[in-house]
């Protein structure tokens, strides 16, 4: 590979868990498949230049411990500076890929270059936007978060309305294309910065589509069949969720959810992977529902895949998406039963009763009421799955994305 793609991902995807990471990573790989190798720039806690199977990842020393969009406006200019002493000296046309509102660095770099009579080409990707991401965790809150949860997520949210909603708008209407992945995001879009973008909507694949020829680790496999093999009743259906434990996911949701199948004699297993600020609450609130050896709340696990594999029913809980999940077309590349919030981008890829079950967000009753039905009924689960694999193969291949991502660079004379 001889052509360079720059791809703005603020946090390294290397190190950063999460579906901003997986997102980046799968960016990556498609642009690879295009013949480009991706030089990916982000702030760390350690500088320097780190080799991939994914590209190389260009580490900017940063002295936060956040790395999360909320410090663009601390950590965009050190990346700034960093990616300018990249390609000042390299002859344009320079094509710049941001995630989301990292894409502000794009756009300062692209004039600080043209002012060098350096062409740049800047592309940014949305899956969100801040106001909607923020407003969503305000809407999961709990009295039980505690709080210092109210406050920290009421601070961030008048920063982001105050400071980086600011960076953010740059990003987006300086943008040459702006894609999206859903008609969810292109409205979110257009509702807070105007019709006047020039918004293309594309296919996108998770990464797991790009690794699916690798060899399994056996040894991470066998840690997943040990976690699986300590919950009761050892033949009930597995539910799994990918989610992070964070207000606007919903996972306090599920538990209630949980309780009452419980309560009400429906047999089942349930693993809820992931990490995040609530995880200790959501352990608590497992144990005062008295969920016992049915549950387990694993924490961050490394390869979230070998559940999905080993599980009957995925969950996702979600309050607030602004797009699609990561996770749940993870789950539709298994083949699992889907159970998922109707919000979002989730209906776009989920139709009601065909691959998967829809319920009502914020609803324990809801949510308890579809995974009754599809504990109970085996025939619909496994239709269900089937369903939602093929729609998967049909709509989120690598080769998709990748031909997506060809035409996009195309209409730019990268070819």
């Amino acid at each position: 590979m001889n052509r360079e793609v720059v791809i703005i991902a603020g946090k390294d995807p290397e190190k950063q868990t999460g579906g901003h990471s997986s997102f980046v990573r799968a960016t990556a790989r498609a642009a690879m498949a295009l013949g480009y190798e991706p030089h990916i720039f982000c702030a760390a806690a350690t500088g320097g230049i780190t080799e991939t199977d994914y590209g190389m990842i260009h580490k900017v020393r940063s002295p936060l411990k956040s790395f999360r969009q909320i410090t663009l406006p601390l950590n965009g200019p050190l990346i700034t500076r960093h990616l300018i002493n990249y390609l000042k000296d390299k002859p344009g046309p320079h094509l710049i890929h941001s995630i989301n509102a990292w894409g502000y660095i794009g756009s300062a770099v692209k004039k600080n270059l043209k002012r060098r009579g350096i062409e740049v080409v800047h592309i940014v990707n949305s899956y969100d936007t801040m106001d909607h991401e923020a407003r969503g965790k305000l809407q999961g809150l709990r009295l039980a978060h505690g709080i210092g949860k109210w406050i920290s997520n009421y601070a961030q949210y008048f920063w982001i309305k105050i400071v980086v909603e600011n960076y953010e708008r740059r990003a987006f209407t300086e943008a040459d294309a702006l894609l999206v992945n859903y008609d969810s995001v292109r409205r979110l879009l257009i509702d807070r910065y105007g019709a006047d973008l020039n918004i293309h909507k594309v296919t996108y694949s998770p990464e797991t589509e790009f690794l699916k020829k690798t060899s399994p680790d056996l040894e991470e496999i066998g840690q997943t069949g040990k976690v699986i093999s300590a919950l009761k009743p050892p033949n009930a259906p597995l539910i799994v969720s990918i989610s992070r434990h964070d207000p606007r996911k919903g996972m306090d949701i599920l538990i209630r959810a949980l309780a009452k199948l419980n309560a009400a004699g429906v047999e089942f297993r349930a693993c809820l992977l992931s990490g995040g600020p609530l995880l200790s609450a959501h352990t608590k609130l497992s144990e005062v529902l008295q969920l016992g050896a049915t549950t387990i709340i694993t924490g961050w696990v490394a390869n979230p895949m070998h559940f999905l594999e080993k599980g009957d029913i995925f969950v996702l809980p979600s309050l607030e998406e602004g797009s699609g999940s990561v996770s749940l077309l993870e789950a539709m590349q298994a083949g699992r039963c889907i159970v998922a919030s109707n919000i979002d981008g989730i209906p776009e890829d989920i139709s009601d009763g065909y691959n998967g079950l829809l319920c009502s967000p914020n609803d324990d009753e809801s949510l308890a009421e579809k995974l009754t039905l599809a504990i109970q009924d085996q025939s619909l689960r496994e239709s269900l799955g089937r369903n939602a694999h093929n729609s998967f193969e049909l709509r989120f291949s690598a080769d998709a994305f990748v031909k997506n991502l060809k035409i996009i660079y195309g209409q730019f004379g990268f070819y």
